[in-house]
């Protein structure tokens, strides 16, 4: 008997819940009937209680699409503008249909604002950085190579669309860059006069926050949407260090060190940037796929910061770069989702 109470309210309010859904079904068919019969001033109190209570979304959007074409023909600007209003706050997405819609929907649908006024998301990937080398000082003696190292990268985005085939990116990113450094020596040994190797190698960890501002251009609407962009970023140099080690043909080597390069290298940088991506449309915004080229417009040392360098590093082998500023390709993967905000536009 007790369980018979207890599931009673639970049936009742179930019962109710579906009542009131196949009513406010039936109300939106009445209603369509109505509207198709010329009856416009009785649509507004049959679609109000199941307005604010009782309708799917898919119903509101048409119940609200009623009411705008009843305020139409009605004659009452103020309300039909109130409806479409409430129409693409329902709907984000809601098109108009050029076959079968009046020209007078149309028409009004066109003086509200539709689309995204702005877009917020995320980003990951990796990079590939390459020192691009602007010049070595005398003291950097022998053959110096650069390879370039793999790394990982994320971030947020903003995007603001200017119209449908711009949008302004802007971003604030975390990431990493790694490089080799390689500097090999031959000299003839004093004593017997054969040649000899003298190597350094090295590998540059470094911490970067960045800014970039992007204009990209929709190239071609499609599944896809690819674009292409461009743009510059100011960087930011959180942290850098190096791990080198010494060999010296026939002779002991030096044990690997680590050293901070913080007081070595310039903090603030500035880079070109160009891309090219494609946006698909998921759910409430877009997943894209980037590619990205960043160009080094700064130097990161200069030459009283080699010496200052080799001076330090000089007991243990004499640690010598060159004067460079920093290459980066990467490859990000993301999403973006879609904010809206409709309002009338202004005449």
């Amino acid at each position: 008997m007790k369980r018979v109470l207890y599931v009673l309210p639970f049936a009742f309010f179930a019962f109710t819940a579906h009542a009131q859904l196949t009513s406010c079904a039936q109300t939106l068919r009445l209603a369509r009937s109505t509207y198709e019969q010329g009856r416009l001033h009785e649509i507004p109190e049959l679609l109000t209680r199941c307005l604010e209570d009782g309708f799917s979304q898919q119903e509101k959007v048409e119940a609200y699409k009623l009411l705008c074409l009843a305020y139409i023909y009605l004659e009452e600007p103020a309300k039909a503008d109130e409806a479409m209003l409430n129409l693409l706050r329902t709907d984000h997405y809601f098109e108009i249909n050029q076959t079968t819609d009046p020209a007078e929907f149309i028409a009004l649908y066109r003086t509200f604002r539709t689309h995204p006024i702005y877009r917020l998301g995320v980003k990951l990937g990796a990079n590939a950085s390459q020192p691009n080398v602007v010049s070595y000082v005398a003291a950097n003696e022998g053959t110096s190579k650069y390879s370039p190292g793999i790394s990982f990268q994320g971030g947020v985005a903003v995007e603001v669309p200017l119209n449908k085939k711009l949008t302004l990116d802007t971003e604030l990113n975390f990431i990493l860059k790694t490089f080799k450094y390689e500097n090999k020596v031959t000299y003839n040994e004093i004593a017997t006069g054969d040649p000899r190797d003298f190597t350094i190698i090295g590998q540059e960890n470094q911490t970067w926050v960045t800014l970039p501002v992007i204009l990209q251009y929709r190239f071609l609407e499609s599944k896809f949407n690819p674009y292409v962009g461009i743009g510059a970023s100011l960087d930011y140099l959180l942290s850098a260090n190096n791990k080198f080690s010494r060999t010296k043909e026939q002779a002991a080597s030096l044990d690997e060190q680590s050293l901070s390069l913080n007081d070595y290298r310039n903090r603030v940088n500035a880079s070109a940037i160009v891309a090219l991506g494609a946006k698909m449309k998921v759910t409430g915004g877009f997943a894209f796929l980037e590619v990205r080229g960043s160009y080094g417009l700064t130097k990161l040392n200069d030459t009283a910061d080699i010496y200052a360098l080799y001076a330090k590093t000089l007991p243990t082998g004499g640690y010598v770069d060159g004067i460079f500023k920093m290459n980066t390709l990467s490859v990000t993967l993301g999403y973006v989702y879609n904010r809206f905000n409709p309002k009338k536009l202004n005449k």
